[in-house]
Protein backbone atom coordinates (compact mmCIF):
# COMPACT_ATOMS: atom_id res chain seq x y z
CA UNK A 1 0.00 0.00 0.00
CA UNK A 2 2.81 2.36 0.91
CA UNK A 3 4.66 1.36 -2.21
CA UNK A 4 1.56 2.13 -4.30
CA UNK A 5 1.26 5.55 -2.66
CA UNK A 6 4.92 6.35 -3.35
CA UNK A 7 4.51 5.35 -7.00
CA UNK A 8 1.47 7.63 -7.37
CA UNK A 9 3.37 10.52 -5.77
CA UNK A 10 6.29 9.99 -8.17
CA UNK A 11 3.85 9.94 -11.06
CA UNK A 12 2.26 13.22 -9.87
CA UNK A 13 5.65 14.90 -9.50
CA UNK A 14 6.77 13.93 -13.00
CA UNK A 15 3.43 14.56 -14.73
CA UNK A 16 3.45 18.00 -16.41
CA UNK A 17 0.40 17.69 -18.67
CA UNK A 18 -1.68 20.29 -16.75
CA UNK A 19 1.03 22.88 -16.13
CA UNK A 20 0.00 25.08 -19.05
CA UNK A 21 -3.61 25.18 -17.92
CA UNK A 22 -2.60 26.12 -14.38
CA UNK A 23 -0.23 28.83 -15.62
CA UNK A 24 -2.93 30.20 -17.90
CA UNK A 25 -5.44 30.25 -15.06
CA UNK A 26 -2.97 32.19 -12.91
CA UNK A 27 -2.00 34.75 -15.56
CA UNK A 28 -5.47 35.33 -17.12
CA UNK A 29 -6.79 37.78 -14.49
CA UNK A 30 -3.63 39.87 -14.74
CA UNK A 31 -3.74 39.92 -18.54
CA UNK A 32 -7.43 40.84 -18.63
CA UNK A 33 -6.91 43.65 -16.13
CA UNK A 34 -4.04 45.04 -18.20
CA UNK A 35 -6.05 44.75 -21.42
CA UNK A 36 -9.19 46.39 -20.07
CA UNK A 37 -7.20 49.10 -18.30
CA UNK A 38 -5.34 49.85 -21.52
CA UNK A 39 -8.62 50.31 -23.38
CA UNK A 40 -9.85 52.91 -20.88
CA UNK A 41 -6.47 54.62 -20.56
CA UNK A 42 -6.00 54.97 -24.32
CA UNK A 43 -9.55 56.31 -24.66
CA UNK A 44 -8.87 58.91 -21.97
CA UNK A 45 -5.67 60.00 -23.70
CA UNK A 46 -7.42 60.30 -27.07
CA UNK A 47 -10.31 62.34 -25.63
CA UNK A 48 -7.88 64.61 -23.78
CA UNK A 49 -6.03 65.33 -27.04
CA UNK A 50 -9.30 65.93 -28.88
CA UNK A 51 -10.47 68.42 -26.24
CA UNK A 52 -7.13 70.18 -26.65
CA UNK A 53 -7.64 70.41 -30.41
CA UNK A 54 -11.16 71.80 -29.93
CA UNK A 55 -9.98 74.56 -27.58
CA UNK A 56 -7.06 75.52 -29.78
CA UNK A 57 -8.84 75.45 -33.12
CA UNK A 58 -11.71 77.74 -32.12
CA UNK A 59 -9.38 80.31 -30.56
CA UNK A 60 -7.04 80.17 -33.55
CA UNK A 61 -9.88 80.75 -36.01
CA UNK A 62 -11.20 83.72 -34.03
CA UNK A 63 -7.68 85.19 -33.69
CA UNK A 64 -7.39 85.21 -37.49
CA UNK A 65 -10.25 87.71 -37.83
CA UNK A 66 -9.08 91.14 -38.96
CA UNK A 67 -11.07 93.49 -36.75
CA UNK A 68 -14.54 92.04 -36.22
CA UNK A 69 -16.26 88.70 -36.25
CA UNK A 70 -19.94 87.83 -36.39
CA UNK A 71 -21.63 85.90 -33.60
CA UNK A 72 -22.94 83.45 -36.22
CA UNK A 73 -19.39 82.81 -37.41
CA UNK A 74 -18.18 82.06 -33.88
CA UNK A 75 -21.15 79.73 -33.38
CA UNK A 76 -20.25 77.97 -36.65
CA UNK A 77 -16.69 77.52 -35.37
CA UNK A 78 -18.09 75.94 -32.20
CA UNK A 79 -20.29 73.56 -34.20
CA UNK A 80 -17.44 72.59 -36.51
CA UNK A 81 -15.06 71.99 -33.60
CA UNK A 82 -17.65 69.75 -31.99
CA UNK A 83 -17.09 67.24 -34.80
CA UNK A 84 -13.43 66.99 -33.79
CA UNK A 85 -14.40 65.04 -30.68
CA UNK A 86 -16.15 62.33 -32.71
CA UNK A 87 -16.56 59.33 -32.43
CA UNK A 88 -16.72 60.08 -28.71
CA UNK A 89 -19.73 61.76 -27.12
CA UNK A 90 -19.90 65.52 -27.54
CA UNK A 91 -22.98 66.02 -25.34
CA UNK A 92 -20.76 67.08 -22.42
CA UNK A 93 -18.41 69.21 -24.52
CA UNK A 94 -18.51 72.86 -23.40
CA UNK A 95 -16.60 75.51 -25.32
CA UNK A 96 -15.81 79.15 -24.61
CA UNK A 97 -13.91 81.76 -26.56
CA UNK A 98 -12.98 85.07 -24.96
CA UNK A 99 -11.33 88.21 -26.27
CA UNK A 100 -8.92 89.74 -23.76
CA UNK A 101 -6.94 92.96 -23.48
CA UNK A 102 -3.68 92.79 -21.56
CA UNK A 103 -2.83 96.18 -20.05
CA UNK A 104 0.63 97.60 -19.33
CA UNK A 105 0.64 96.01 -15.88
CA UNK A 106 0.01 92.53 -17.31
CA UNK A 107 -3.60 92.36 -16.13
CA UNK A 108 -6.10 90.74 -18.49
CA UNK A 109 -9.52 92.31 -19.06
CA UNK A 110 -12.48 90.67 -20.78
CA UNK A 111 -13.66 92.42 -23.95
CA UNK A 112 -16.26 89.80 -24.88
CA UNK A 113 -16.98 86.14 -24.23
CA UNK A 114 -19.04 83.54 -26.07
CA UNK A 115 -19.92 79.98 -25.04
CA UNK A 116 -21.39 76.89 -26.60
CA UNK A 117 -23.31 74.03 -25.00
CA UNK A 118 -23.96 75.54 -21.59
CA UNK A 119 -20.80 77.24 -20.46
CA UNK A 120 -20.71 80.42 -18.43
CA UNK A 121 -19.84 83.70 -20.12
CA UNK A 122 -17.14 85.86 -18.56
CA UNK A 123 -18.43 89.33 -17.68
CA UNK A 124 -17.44 92.10 -20.07
CA UNK A 125 -14.99 94.48 -18.40
CA UNK A 126 -14.08 92.03 -15.65
CA UNK A 127 -10.51 91.08 -14.88
CA UNK A 128 -9.45 87.62 -15.95
CA UNK A 129 -7.35 86.45 -13.02
CA UNK A 130 -6.30 83.02 -14.33
CA UNK A 131 -3.95 84.45 -16.94
CA UNK A 132 -0.57 82.72 -16.72
CA UNK A 133 2.01 85.34 -15.65
CA UNK A 134 4.44 84.43 -18.43
CA UNK A 135 1.72 84.92 -21.08
CA UNK A 136 0.67 88.26 -19.58
CA UNK A 137 4.28 89.48 -19.32
CA UNK A 138 5.01 88.64 -22.96
CA UNK A 139 1.84 90.29 -24.26
CA UNK A 140 1.52 93.59 -22.40
CA UNK A 141 -0.63 96.18 -24.21
CA UNK A 142 -1.93 93.56 -26.66
CA UNK A 143 -5.14 91.78 -27.48
CA UNK A 144 -5.48 88.05 -27.11
CA UNK A 145 -8.06 85.38 -27.82
CA UNK A 146 -8.51 82.62 -25.27
CA UNK A 147 -10.11 79.32 -26.23
CA UNK A 148 -11.32 76.85 -23.63
CA UNK A 149 -12.97 73.46 -23.82
CA UNK A 150 -14.27 71.09 -21.14
CA UNK A 151 -15.47 67.55 -21.51
CA UNK A 152 -16.19 64.65 -19.20
CA UNK A 153 -16.51 61.00 -20.00
CA UNK A 154 -17.22 57.75 -18.29
CA UNK A 155 -14.91 54.80 -18.83
CA UNK A 156 -15.58 52.56 -21.80
CA UNK A 157 -15.13 49.32 -19.87
CA UNK A 158 -15.08 50.53 -16.27
CA UNK A 159 -13.21 47.54 -14.89
CA UNK A 160 -9.98 49.31 -13.92
CA UNK A 161 -11.07 52.97 -14.04
CA UNK A 162 -14.57 53.32 -12.68
CA UNK A 163 -15.11 57.07 -12.26
CA UNK A 164 -15.91 59.86 -14.69
CA UNK A 165 -12.92 61.94 -15.72
CA UNK A 166 -13.06 65.63 -16.62
CA UNK A 167 -10.82 67.27 -19.19
CA UNK A 168 -10.13 70.99 -19.54
CA UNK A 169 -7.86 72.78 -21.96
CA UNK A 170 -7.09 76.48 -22.40
CA UNK A 171 -5.15 78.18 -25.19
CA UNK A 172 -4.12 81.78 -25.77
CA UNK A 173 -3.57 83.30 -29.22
CA UNK A 174 -2.48 86.79 -30.17
CA UNK A 175 -4.74 88.67 -32.50
CA UNK A 176 -3.20 88.11 -35.95
CA UNK A 177 -3.57 91.77 -36.91
CA UNK A 178 -2.45 93.00 -33.48
CA UNK A 179 -5.68 94.80 -32.75
CA UNK A 180 -9.01 94.35 -31.07
CA UNK A 181 -11.48 91.85 -32.53
CA UNK A 182 -15.03 93.06 -32.02
CA UNK A 183 -17.92 90.60 -31.72
CA UNK A 184 -20.81 91.80 -33.89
Amino acid sequence: MLRNLIQKLKWLCTNDRGVSAVEFALILPVMLTLYLGTIDLSTYIIVDRKVSVVAGSVADLVARAEDKIAIATVDDYFKAAEFTIKPYKSANLVQRVTSLRIDGDGKAWVIWSRTYNGGSILSVGSQFVDMPPEVAAANKNRYMVMGEAWNSMSPVVGYVFNSTLSFKERYFFRSRFDGIIQLI
